[in-house]
């Protein structure tokens, strides 16, 4: 065997997972057609939950480096008028320890990542063409790559996927849209600050101020425009003149996009898994498509460490379907809805405003799997004060814990680290009596005053807690 970890793509969620799965301890190889980095933007937006991600994975500071807090977004109509939206005072701090939600620069990110990647210990291989795959043996270019896992983290056309006989299904949205990102050549242009999704009926419209000098606009396709005549820069100048001219604008790149919504069935199939774009896309509204995919990352990396080290059984694998796949699908579902919106209210209309920009529709968590109780928070994130600067992270380490209070003294047994919390810092959650269970992707698994109980209810989704 070659490495615990074979990951197949070296995007953004090939790269984290494989940095989030040498943390945990094993030893991964992560391999990738191209060279370099793709030069130009794609994905732009990252909420707290990731940013928390990125911290753990020891990358916070490069990413404040290429990264600008966003300062708000909003459905507009055809008036110019905010229908719905908010609004993000300057040095908010989400509940999990960082800006709400962040403009990054994607070629910045990923030669982090990379940077990242190899300096832990992971083996990054590119120039490397994956030419099949025989159970957990990837066939290359370069020779037979044998792990004792894979992962396709190759993308929406996944070589991966397409081999495991695994379908998409269609959660029923599909448009076409042209992607313009552009330079800011003039600080002084009057642009928005915020994102904007301008509901107009003659085409709707999104833009996006990205980090630094970056601007995006995304136009949707009208009937009987094609994909060659609106992805020519002449006709994306032409679509921007309203906001600036080639002097105050510089277009970097236009690509032409079908805007979808799709689930696949499955993510797991024996010992191969999937994520990101080769388990589920959507539509860009909600800026979650990327982060979606880093959350299949971080709850994978943790379960394959588990299950290698002897703390869990095969059966804990069985988790990361059940529970990201319905986490994934929601999170599509939304962004689609999203989509809608912006046309019903292009039309007149403002149904469903529940799913825009502040409208009040809840996040989804999760539902099913390694986690126990009714609880209101458990399968949600650990909420991560800052406490005198610093966020509460580094004390929940980087796997079980058991948070309590002072005066709380529950029986733990080996390899469960109890962090003793003030309850004022987390109300609700953290009281006398009660002990929280934390997983090591930070997310809480049980609310309880019987630990035991909660202990031998975990067990039986493959957990092992000495």
């Amino acid at each position: 065997m070659d490495a615990d970890l074979v990951v197949v793509g070296c995007g953004p969620i090939g790269l984290m997972a494989a940095i989030r799965a040498t943390q945990h301890g094993l030893t991964v190889i992560a391999v990738d057609r191209l060279t370099g980095v793709y030069p130009l933007p794609r994905a732009i937006g990252m909420d707290d939950e990731i940013q928390r991600l990125f911290a753990t994975a020891g990358m916070l500071d490069g990413l404040r480096g290429c990264s600008t807090p966003m300062p708000g977004a909003e459905f507009q109509d055809r008036h110019g008028t905010r229908v719905i939206g908010y609004d993000i005072p300057p040095d908010l701090v989400g509940p999990n320890g960082h800006p709400p939600v962040i403009a990054f620069d994607q070629p910045s990110l990923e030669r982090l990542m990379r940077t990242r990647a190899r300096d832990i210990g992971v083996e990054v291989r590119l120039s490397t063409d994956v030419t099949g795959l025989t159970g957990t043996t990837v066939h290359t270019d370069g020779g037979d790559i044998i792990g004792r896992w894979v992962l396709g983290a190759d993308g929406a056309s996944s070589f991966v996927r397409k081999h495991l006989g695994i379908a998409l299904e269609d959660q029923g949205f599909d448009e076409s849209w042209v992607v313009a990102d552009t330079t800011l050549l003039d600080p002084e242009l009057p642009l928005p600050r915020n994102c904007i999704q301008h509901c107009e009926p003659a085409r709707v419209i999104t833009f996006v101020p990205g980090h630094g000098t970056r601007r995006r606009w995304e136009f949707q396709l009208l009937p009987g425009e094609t994909h060659d005549e609106m992805g020519s820069h002449e006709r994306v100048a032409e679509l921007l003149a309203r906001w600036g001219t080639s002097t105050e604008l510089r277009i970097d790149r236009v690509a032409v996009y079908r805007f979808h919504a799709t689930v696949a069935d499955r993510f797991r199939v024996g010992d191969v898994f999937i994520a990101g774009d080769a388990a589920h896309q959507m539509p860009p509204f909600n800026g979650q498509g990327m982060c979606s995919g880093m959350r299949d990352a971080d709850n994978l990396a943790w379960k394959l460490a588990a299950v290698a080290s002897g703390t869990a059984d095969e059966a804990l694998l069985d988790t990361y379907d059940l529970e990201r796949r319905p986490h994934a699908r929601g999170q599509v579902e939304h962004s689609a809805d999203a989509g809608r919106l912006i046309n019903t209210i292009a039309r007149g209309g403002e149904a469903a405003l529940e799913s825009g920009y502040g409208g009040g529709r809840s996040f989804p968590h999760l539902e099913g799997g390694c986690i126990v109780g009714d609880h209101p928070r458990v399968g949600h994130p650990f909420p991560q004060p800052v406490i005198d600067g610093t966020g509460f992270d580094p004390t929940l380490g980087d796997g079980w814990a058991a948070v309590t209070t002072a005066g709380t003294e529950p029986d733990l047994p080996a390899g469960l680290h109890r962090v003793v919390a003030d309850p004022a810092h987390f109300p609700g959650l953290v009281e006398p009596g009660v002990t929280v269970l934390v997983r090591p992707d930070r997310h809480v698994a049980a609310v309880t005053n019987d630990v035991p109980a909660a202990l031998a209810a975990l067990t039986a989704t493959g957990m092992r807690f000495g």
